[in-house]
C-alpha cells in the first residue's frame, strides 16, 4: 500500500459521512416505521370559548333529540360547529353529538368537564393539547412522528419530541391533511410566531414516546 492509497482509505469514509443527510428524528431510530406522506397539509384546531365573543345575539343549543342544553352566544355556537368543542362562560363543556348539525344547533351534548376539559374526540377519548391529531385517512390510535414538530417549544415551555397520535376525525377536509389540536387559539398564535409551516412529512411510529405538555 502506497502512502497515497493509505490517504484515500482515510479520506473516503470522511467524504461519505459528510455527504450523508441528517434528519431530526427521535433519539431511537427504531421508533420510525415508514413514511406515510411526504407532503400533508398541516393545520391547527382548538376549543371555542364563549368569553371570546362579545355580541349580544343568543341561541339555544340542543341535543340531537331536540332537548335544550343551554342558551349561549350565537357567534360562539357558530364557532363550535367548526371546532367541535366549546366552553361556556359558566364553564360548561359542549361537544358534537352523534348527528349532523345542518343549518341549526341541535347537535350537541354536554360533557363532564373534569374528565373532558377540552372535549371528546371522535374516538371517544379526551382531546389532548399538542398530542391529538385529526386525520381522515390514518387509522385512529396510530402514533405518528412529524419532524417539523420535533424541537418546537410549546406554550408551556416544554420541547416537543414530534410524537403525536391520531385520535380524531377532521371536518371539511379530505386525505393527506393533519389537524393539530392545540387547546386554545392563543396557543396557536404563539406557535405560529415561533415557526410557521403549512405542509409536513408524516411517519408512522408505533414506539414513539407520547409526552404530556402543559398549557
Amino acid at each position: 500500500m502506497t502512502k497515497y492509497t493509505f490517504f484515500l482509505c482515510l479520506l473516503l469514509p470522511i467524504l461519505f459521512i459528510s455527504a450523508t443527510p441528517t434528519f431530526s428524528f427521535p433519539a431511537a431510530s427504531s421508533e420510525i416505521e415508514k413514511l406515510l406522506s411526504s407532503k400533508s397539509v398541516f393545520t391547527y384546531y382548538w376549543v371555542s370559548f364563549e368569553s371570546d365573543h362579545k355580541s349580544s345575539r343568543q341561541v339555544t343549543i340542543r341535543t340531537c333529540d331536540k332537548k335544550p342544553i343551554a342558551t349561549v352566544n350565537k357567534d360562539f355556537a357558530i364557532e363550535m360547529k367548526t371546532e367541535g368543542t366549546g366552553v361556556s362562560k359558566s364553564g360548561k363543556v359542549f361537544n358534537f353529538g352523534d348527528c349532523d348539525c345542518g343549518s341549526g344547533f341541535d347537535c350537541f351534548v354536554e360533557l363532564d368537564k373534569k374528565k373532558l376539559p377540552f372535549g371528546e374526540s371522535s374516538s371517544e377519548n379526551p382531546l389532548t393539547p399538542f398530542v391529538t391529531i385529526a386525520a381522515n385517512d390514518i387509522r385512529p390510535g396510530t402514533k405518528l412522528y412529524i419532524p417539523k414538530l420535533d424541537g418546537m417549544i410549546m406554550p408551556g415551555g416544554e420541547r416537543h419530541n414530534g410524537c403525536v397520535k391520531v385520535d380524531d376525525e377532521g371536518h371539511g377536509f379530505g386525505e393527506r391533511h393533519i389537524d393539530f389540536f392545540v387547546g386554545k387559539e392563543s396557543n396557536y398564535k404563539t406557535l405560529i410566531k415561533q415557526k410557521l409551516f403549512t405542509e409536513v412529512e408524516v411517519f408512522s411510529a408505533k414506539k414513539c414516546n407520547i409526552l404530556n405538555y402543559s398549557m
